[in-house]
C-alpha cells in the first residue's frame, strides 16, 4: 500500500511539472516578474496594455511587495509621449488619434502637451499622402476629416477633382453634397463624373492576371511548372494593386521555403510579364497590395457604400485557367455569409474558377461591389466576394506595409436574439485580464451599441490594437462596464487557446457544448453535458442537456487548422441508446471578438 501512494504522489509530482512547462507567459505573477513583462511590451509599443497590466497588479496579492508600481509607470508614460511626439511630428493621425482616446479613458489627457490639434494632423496627414500621390488613403482621410471638420471651399474642390481623377463616384458625391449644403455652384464636369458609367471594355484595361512562380514540382514521378494564377486591379495610379493574399502567399509566409516569383500580365499584352512586389497583406480578410511600376489606363475605386441587394446582377471580370480578360455575370444569392474569420462575405451565383482570385466584382453601374475569392469546386454556382465596404476599411492598412493586424477583445462570442454573449475567453487576453466573464453579454463598444459578431468586428476594425475601449456589458442583469486595452489579433490567434487551456474548457467554443466531469473516477474522461449553444455542432448532431459520454479521442493540427474530438455517448433524444460519434471543425472561430 505504502509503495503504491509513492507512485501515486511522484505520478501527481510529474503531472503537475509537466502543466508547469505548458504553462504560457500571460500569467506573469508565476513566470516572470511584472518588470519583465513590462518591459517587453513597452519594446513591442502597447504602452496602453503595460499600463492596464499595472493597475491589475497593484490590486493582486501575488505580486512580490518589492516591485516599485511608481516607477513602471513613469516608463510607461515616458513611452506614451515619445510616441505622441514622433506621430505629431510624424503627421501620424492614426498613432496620434489613439493615444489621446486612450489617455481620455483613462484620464490622463495632461499627460501630453500636443502642439497641433488632432484636426490638424488629420490634415497635414492628408496633404502628404496627397503630395506622395497616395490618393486613395488621402481621399479616404478627406472625407474623415469632412466628418470632424469644416474644410474651406478650396479644399473641397481640390478633392472633388481627385475623386474624379481616381474614379471614386461615391467620394464625390460626398463632396458634392457639401459643396450643395454651402450653396457653391457645382462644375458640370463633377456632375458628368457622377453619372458616368464605365464600359466593360475600359474596366478590362484595369485588370491583370496575377501569377507567382514556385519553381518546378514532382507529379506522378514527372517535373511539372508549379504556378499559382490569380486575377487583380488597379486601384492607384502609381501601379497599386489589389488580388487575394492566398494567391501571393508564396512571397511572404515565413513557413514557406521554396522557390517564389511574383508577376503580372497586363490585359492588353499577353504573354508579357511584369515583375511585382507584394506591399501589404491581410489574411484575415484574403487581401494583398501589390505594387508594379506600371502606369494602369484604368483604376477601380472601392466604395464604403453598401449598394447591393439580393438578386442584383453583377460581373466579374479575371482570368479564369489564365484565360485573361474573361467576364462572367450572375446574381448576387446572398448578401452575407460568415465564410470568413471576420466580417462577411457575399455569395453569388457568378461562374467562377481558378484564376479568378482577386479579381473585381462589379455591379451594372460598373460599381465595384466586392473582391471574387473562393468558390466551392463540388457545387457548380456557389462563390464568394469580399465587399467593397470591407476593403475601404483594409487598404489604408496595405498602403503602410507588412501584414496587417487587427485588434481583439479575446472572446468567443454566441449570438442571441439581437445580442451577443460570452462563452469563452482566450486565457491571458484582453477579456480575460479585464475581469469578463462566460455569460456576460457585451451592449457596447467605445459607446456603439453592437447587437451581432459582425457588428462588433466592424466596431474593432476601425480601432488600433492598444486602444483603451470602455465596455458596457450585463451580468446577471445587471449592467456594468469594465476598461480593457485591446489585443492584437492575428491569423492564428485561436492557437493561445489550444497552447494554454484544456480539453474540457475547449470543447465549449469549439463545438458549442459545455460539459462537466461525470463521476467520482480519478482522471476520468467520463463527462455530462451541461449545456448546449442552439446552433453548434453538438446540438446539430442531436446532443442535449445531461447527455452523458466518454472521450475517446481529442486532437487538434496548428498546421492543418483542425480540432478533433471522438466521443462515446448515450443520447437521451435516442433514447440513451450508446454511440461513437467522431466531431471535426476548424480551429479558426468566426465568432471571435
Amino acid at each position: 500500500m505504502k509503495k503504491i501512494l509513492i507512485i501515486f504522489f511522484i505520478t501527481l509530482s510529474l503531472l503537475s511539472c509537466k502543466s508547469a512547462k505548458n504553462i504560457d507567459d500571460y500569467d506573469t505573477a508565476r513566470i516572470s516578474s511584472l518588470s519583465v513583462n513590462v518591459e517587453r511590451m513597452l519594446k513591442n509599443n502597447v504602452p496602453f496594455a503595460a499600463y492596464m497590466t499595472i493597475l491589475k497588479s497593484e490590486k493582486s496579492d501575488t505580486v512580490s511587495e518589492d516591485i516599485d508600481f511608481e516607477e513602471l509607470k513613469e516608463k510607461v508614460f515616458d513611452k506614451i509621449k515619445n510616441l505622441y511626439e514622433t506621430a505629431e511630428e510624424d503627421n501620424d493621425y492614426y498613432v496620434a488619434e489613439y493615444i489621446v482616446s486612450s489617455l481620455k479613458k483613462i484620464n490622463m489627457q495632461n499627460l501630453i502637451a500636443p502642439r497641433k490639434s488632432l484636426n490638424n494632423i488629420l490634415l497635414n496627414n492628408i496633404e502628404k499622402d496627397f503630395n506622395e500621390k497616395n490618393y486613395f488613403t488621402a481621399m479616404k482621410n478627406f472625407i474623415l476629416y469632412m466628418r470632424k471638420a469644416r474644410p474651406t471651399d478650396d479644399l473641397l474642390i481640390k478633392y472633388a477633382d481627385l475623386a474624379v481623377e481616381i474614379n471614386n463616384n461615391y467620394y464625390l458625391y460626398m463632396i458634392l453634397e457639401e459643396l450643395n449644403k454651402r450653396k457653391i455652384g457645382v462644375d458640370q464636369k463633377y456632375i458628368d463624373a457622377v453619372k458616368k458609367s464605365d464600359s466593360p471594355q475600359e474596366m478590362i484595361k484595369g485588370t491583370v492576371t496575377v501569377w507567382v512562380n514556385k519553381g518546378i514540382k514532382v507529379q506522378y514521378g514527372m517535373g511539372m511548372p508549379d504556378r499559382v494564377i490569380g486575377s487583380g486591379f488597379f486601384i492607384d495610379p502609381r501601379g497599386y494593386l489589389i488580388t487575394n493574399y492566398h494567391v501571393i502567399e508564396s512571397e511572404v509566409n515565413p513557413e514557406y521555403e521554396g522557390y517564389s516569383r511574383l508577376y503580372i500580365r497586363l490585359s492588353d499584352s499577353i504573354g508579357t510579364r511584369v515583375p511585382a512586389k507584394v506591399i501589404g497583406w491581410d489574411p484575415m480578410f484574403d487581401i494583398a497590395l501589390l505594387k508594379t511600376e506600371y502606369i494602369p489606363e484604368y483604376i477601380f475605386s472601392p466604395s464604403e457604400s453598401v449598394r447591393f441587394q439580393i438578386g442584383d446582377r453583377i460581373y466579374a471580370i479575371g482570368s479564369p485557367g489564365g484565360l485573361e480578360n474573361t467576364l462572367t455575370s450572375g446574381i448576387i444569392s446572398s448578401k452575407s455569409r460568415r465564410f470568413l474569420q471576420m466580417g462577411e462575405a457575399m455569395q453569388v451565383d457568378v461562374p467562377i474558377n481558378p484564376g479568378n482570385s482577386g479579381g473585381p466584382l462589379l455591379n451594372l453601374n460598373g460599381e465595384l461591389v466586392g473582391v471574387v475569392f473562393a468558390g466551392i469546386a463540388q457545387f457548380e454556382g456557389v462563390n464568394f466576394a469580399i465587399p467593397s465596404h470591407w476593403i475601404t476599411d483594409i487598404v489604408p492598412a496595405l498602403y503602410r506595409g507588412g501584414e496587417v493586424f487587427h485588434s481583439l477583445i479575446g472572446s468567443v462570442m454566441f449570438e442571441k436574439n439581437g445580442s451577443i454573449e460570452i462563452i469563452y475567453n482566450l486565457p491571458g487576453e484582453a477579456a480575460d485580464k479585464a475581469g469578463l466573464k462566460k455569460g456576460d453579454i457585451i451592449r457596447s463598444i467605445n459607446g456603439e451599441k453592437v447587437s451581432g459578431v459582425i457588428e462588433a468586428q466592424k466596431v474593432l476594425m476601425s480601432l488600433k490594437n492598444d486602444t483603451v475601449v470602455d465596455i458596457d456589458y450585463s451580468r446577471e442583469g445587471i449592467t456594468d462596464n469594465v476598461l480593457l486595452a485591446l489585443g492584437t489579433r492575428k491569423q492564428k490567434t485561436f492557437d493561445i487557446a489550444l497552447r494554454r487551456d484544456t480539453m474540457k474548457n475547449l470543447v465549449l467554443p469549439l463545438f458549442g457544448m459545455e460539459i462537466e466531469p461525470f463521476g467520482n473516477y480519478l482522471f476520468s474522461e467520463r463527462y455530462i453535458i451541461n449545456n448546449i449553444y442552439e446552433g453548434s455542432i453538438g446540438d446539430e448532431i442531436g446532443l442535449s442537456v445531461n447527455d452523458p459520454l466518454a472521450v475517446k479521442g481529442w486532437k487538434f493540427s496548428l498546421k492543418e487548422r483542425y480540432a478533433l474530438l471522438r466521443i462515446e455517448v448515450k443520447k437521451r433524444k435516442a433514447g440513451f441508446m450508446q454511440s461513437n460519434i467522431q466531431l471535426m471543425t476548424s480551429i479558426d472561430s468566426n465568432n471571435l471578438l
